[in-house]
């Protein structure tokens, strides 16, 4: 009986622990409830000290608590992971910054109102490269030095190895591209490591292996080697190339029969079995598309269509309109308001021929010119022609009305673009100050040798780095159809170097005489003068020049021109310059004038629009100033 109670009692007393559990359990999952509900009102503030603004955007890119940041919280417990895993997440995204020793000091509080998550962060110094960057080419490395081969896995105990290796051949191209990318690489020895730096010399080699027909290349090594013992960094770049890719069969189309085939062959410079080369590509649609017999040029290359390591090349090309008429109007301070009206031939006929009729008029003077040229040789470059013109100009030096008739020949020879030609001209004028006008009649056969870097016209247009040579050679004889004897050599140059921060240092300069036998003889246009837009600015245009009696300017025998001007980017396409022109036109000896002054530059599709102020610091006109607006490309 006893028994019997005494289990009985012990079944109650189990129940009722039993409730009383299941009624703690509740309440602390309901108390847990209404916490976690509190908090998720809560919002989280991430606070971060020790970063420059690079590195900030990299660290809130990888570090998991910021999607919060300003924003609700999760749960506590993942709110306490995630911190957790932060210093972890922040040295890891100082890493390619070269970073290796950062430290973070993190704290999580619970401020009542907002969670905050503090870290304050120790860069320390970063991890430098102990090396220039190691490319290679199947395990051989390239050694930009001298262009030796020296074997990948022999480099580190026989660094001084010469390898006469048939791959230098076979792979120059890729070569001489792979040691500019290096030398241009911001991974030298001695500088801390970038790893974006890395991905950009990384993603130009594979790039230009593209560009050279090296469609089958692919990294066997890529690497940033770190010994955490010495700080230090290597960076190993190992491609194999595979085989390089060929140019096939060149195909051009045209939409009609618009240009003879000869004409149209001369313009391709391309090979069958000539190494592929994109630039090759690009150079073929853009030599035909400023032919201007086309108003669209296709050119298809495409890998998926190569047999044998062949790709075929398909140019199709629609015409354009024959005929163009243009008109444009336009100011300088030098011409004033100014317009040209003309038409242009742009085909003839399907040998190519063109022609050109202008009218103009300005301020200062008028003229009609018309020109036929026949392309020959290599097109692009090579034609001859016949022209003529008729020129009247009023001016402070004088008025003239000349006429000529001509014919030139033009080509590139190398680097060189020479042009031959030979006028015929009748010029009538009146020198200012003389009572009575002079007419001359002259045969002059001339020449000029122009040689400009970078040849590409779109690279000079707004130039970073180039330079432009131009000789001229032109006389006449009173033995052949001429009134006087005269010789004039000329020489200019300009020349363009940009720094590392952009700023850009432009000088130029010229030197010209001439030996004549009759002086008064010689027309307005072959005397000398300076001063204006594009020559010694703070002077008006063409007032630099021996005088008369009554201080009226006559033209010079000898001109010498200089100009030093440093131009510093602003925003954009937009710049400013300083600049000093020095430079007179005489007749024994210089006097040379000075003008100073300061310009804004926008650089144009066509070329920078120039805006000056420039003041002389000489007569004439000492202390003057005056604004010069000019267009053109830089070289």
């Amino acid at each position: 009986m006893t028994e019997g109670i005494l289990h009985r009692y012990r079944q109650v007393a189990r129940l009722l622990v039993l409730c009383c559990l299941v009624v703690v359990f509740i309440s602390s999952s309901a108390a847990q409830t209404d916490t976690d509900s509190a908090s998720q009102s809560v919002k989280l503030s991430v606070v971060m000290r020790g970063l420059e603004l690079t590195h900030r955007k990299n660290v809130e890119g990888m570090l998991a608590l910021w999607e919060f940041n300003d924003k609700k919280i999760p749960s506590v417990a993942r709110l306490r992971f995630m911190h957790s895993k932060a210093t972890e997440q922040i040295q890891a995204a100082l890493r390619p910054f070269g970073y290796y020793r950062a430290k973070v000091e993190a704290d999580l509080s619970d401020l009542g109102n907002q969670w905050q998550a503090f870290y304050r962060i120790t860069l320390g110094d970063r991890v430098m490269v102990d090396s220039d960057p190691v490319i290679a080419l199947n395990n051989v490395v390239v050694d930009c030095k001298d262009f030796r081969y020296i074997p990948y896995d022999h480099r580190s105990i026989m660094p001084d190895i010469k390898i006469e290796d048939e791959q230098f051949n076979k792979h120059k191209d890729l070569v001489l591209e792979f040691c500019q990318a290096k030398e241009k690489a911001d991974l030298r020895k001695g500088e801390p490591l970038d790893q974006q730096a890395y991905d950009a010399l990384k993603q130009t080699l594979q790039t230009t292996a593209s560009r050279l027909g090296y469609f089958d290349a692919q990294f066997t090594k890529h690497e940033i080697r770190i010994d955490i013992k010495a700080y230090t960094a290597a960076v190993n770049l190992v491609m194999d190339p595979g085989e390089r890719y060929r140019i096939g069969e060149a195909k051009l189309a045209q939409d009609k029969r618009w240009i003879s085939t000869d004409l149209l062959d001369r313009y391709v410079e391309l090979q069958d079995q000539d190494y592929f080369d994109a630039g090759a590509l690009q150079t073929l649609q853009s030599d035909l598309s400023n032919t201007e017999y086309y108003k669209q040029v296709d050119v298809k290359a495409e890998v998926q269509d190569a047999e044998d390591l062949e790709i075929p090349v398909q140019v199709d090309l629609a015409h354009i309109k024959p005929r163009v008429y243009v008109f444009g109007i336009g100011y300088g301070t030098d011409t004033g308001v100014r317009t040209r009206l003309g038409i242009t031939g742009r085909r003839v006929n399907t040998r190519g021929h063109k022609y050109t009729l202008e009218g103009r008029l300005s301020e200062i003077d008028y003229g009609i010119a018309a020109s036929y040229t026949v392309p020959t040789g290599d097109p692009r470059t090579d034609s001859y022609g016949v022209h003529v013109r008729l020129d009247n100009e009023e001016t402070d030096r004088g008025e003239s009305f000349a006429v000529s008739l001509g014919g030139n020949y033009r080509y590139r020879d190398g680097f060189w673009f020479k042009s031959y030609r030979v006028d015929f001209t009748v010029d009538e004028f009146l020198v200012t100050g003389e009572l009575s006008d002079t007419t001359t009649t002259l045969l002059v056969p001339s020449a000029e040798w122009t040689r400009t870097f970078p040849a590409t016209l779109e690279k000079r247009i707004n130039a970073v780095n180039g330079n432009w040579l131009q000789l001229t050679l032109r006389g006449a004889s009173e033995a052949i159809l001429s009134d006087t004897s005269f010789i004039q050599p000329r020489i200019s140059t300009k020349w363009i170097n940009s720094f590392e921060n952009h700023h850009r240092l432009i000088a130029r300069g010229t030197a010209a005489t001439t030996w004549v036998d009759d002086f008064e003889k010689l027309p307005l246009s072959l005397r000398y003068y300076t001063g204006g837009d594009s020559t010694v600015r703070g002077y008006s245009f063409q007032n630099i020049s021996p005088r008369n009696e009554d201080n009226e300017v006559q033209g010079g025998r000898h001109l010498l021109e200089a100009s030093l001007e440093y131009e510093v980017p602003l925003t954009g396409n937009i710049s400013w310059a300083a600049f000093s022109d020095y430079g007179d036109a005489f007749n024994s000896s210089p006097d040379f004038r000075l003008g100073i002054g300061v310009g804004l530059r926008w650089r144009s599709p066509i070329g920078p629009v120039r805006v000056d102020v420039a003041r002389s610091l000489d007569s004439p006109g000492e202390g003057n100033v005056h604004l010069h607006i000019s267009l053109g490309p830089d070289l």
